[in-house]
């Protein structure tokens, strides 16, 4: 009975092929958000030679924002991942291999919240740091700047957690960032599977949607965000307390998401 649900073997052998089918629909789409620094450093590089008649690489600022709207990107194009499942004769032929649906789901969590967030950072942060180096209108490399600027905030922390008597670290915030890139992920994930068309544009309408109502119904109710504060310690108490909350929440909702996908994988029919 337990082999029915999971397989090690069979596992292993269908992750294999869920890897490789994966990047052979999303190859293109792969490329271009992976390497969208190199495109920004070609075009860059271009425009200042045609324009202005020198060899400069772009700047730091507009590197950021690239990389910023290729991590977004990321997020979005996540349902279409998925999204041949909705497909009548790819969606059929996907029920029909030999893995249970819990295999299924395990390996488009795995792929969708590990394989392919890790697989972009690598990429882009390998084409930044070879650029960084071949030339020197470049500047900095993008990760050595993140770091620095990760190191400030955490000099700032302990400032303040001398001056004010509280006893803040950026422990703090790495679960709540975690969880949000779970719930951003596993979001698009499930429209993926559920709309058949548009994707993406019924997945950001949705949100949009559900913003608007949770806006209303908070005007509606009253419900007032803001709080009296009166000192430095009672704001540590107060932010995390909303912290855990967000974090509580996040999970919820990150479980809720899973189990969404899980239920529609195993009702999926064509």
């Amino acid at each position: 009975m337990k082999k029915e649900v999971f397989s090690g073997q069979r596992f292993r052998t269908y992750f294999k092929y869920d890897l490789a089918q994966m990047w052979r629909n999303h190859m293109k789409a792969a490329i271009v958000i992976g390497l969208a620094g190199l495109i920004y450093y070609i075009i860059g590089i271009a425009f200042n030679a045609t324009f202005n008649h020198v060899w400069q690489a772009p700047g730091f600022r507009g590197r950021m924002i690239v990389f910023i709207l290729s991590a977004v990107a990321l997020q979005l194009y996540q349902a279409r991942t998925y999204g041949y499942l909705t497909d009548r004769r790819k969606g059929a032929a996907w029920l029909m291999i030999p893995a249970s649906a819990f295999e299924k789901w395990l390996s488009m969590i795995i792929i969708t919240l590990l394989v392919i967030p890790v697989a972009f950072l690598c990429t882009y942060a390998a084409v930044d740091g070879i650029l960084s180096l071949a030339d020197p209108t470049y500047g900095k490399v993008l990760l050595t700047s993140s770091t620095q600027f990760v190191k400030n905030i955490n000099e700032a922390l302990i400032e303040t957690n001398a001056e004010y008597n509280t006893t803040w670290n950026l422990g703090v915030f790495v679960l709540p960032m975690l969880v949000s890139h779970c719930v951003n992920y596993l979001y698009f994930l499930l429209c993926g599977i559920c709309f058949k068309r548009n994707k993406i544009l019924w997945a950001i309408l949705l949100v949009f949607g559900i913003s608007i109502v949770w806006s209303s119904l908070a005007a509606f109710l009253g419900i007032n965000y803001s709080i009296e504060i009166e000192d430095v310690e009672e704001a540590e108490v107060v932010i995390r307390q909303a912290l855990i909350w967000t974090n509580i929440l996040g999970c919820l909702l990150t479980a809720a998401l899973a189990g969404g996908i899980f239920y529609r994988i195993k009702t999926l029919k064509h």
